[in-house]
């Protein structure tokens, strides 16, 4: 969905999806599972990204890094999060490239 959404959008929708999905696991109409998990995951970290800067999960599938690199570099793009946010994820994503190959 976030792919779709044009960048000036998607810091929106990531707010609205986490205040749903934390809504309905509060109230038990959706039980915990690894996908909310990823997804709340990444709702918190692009909202993060735009308030104070880049804040990376503490775990996330290697195949995802590549979802949210390409998200990261959309929404600084139109100027919706800080060049640095950019910097500091790929900072982030050559020291886990060199931890995986070591």
């Amino acid at each position: 969905m976030i792919d779709s959404l044009p960048p000036k959008a998607v810091l929106k929708a990531a707010a609205r999806e986490r205040l749903m999905l934390d809504e309905d696991l509060a109230f038990g109409r959706l039980v915990s599972n690894k996908d909310t998990a990823l997804i709340l995951n990444f709702c918190r970290f692009i909202e993060g990204a735009a308030l104070h800067g880049l804040v990376l999960p503490r775990t996330m599938p290697m195949e995802h890094w590549t979802f949210y690199r390409r998200t990261v570099e959309r929404l600084v793009a139109v100027g919706e999060l800080p060049r640095q946010v950019q910097e500091d994820f790929e900072a982030a994503n050559h020291d886990v490239f060199f931890r995986i190959v070591a």
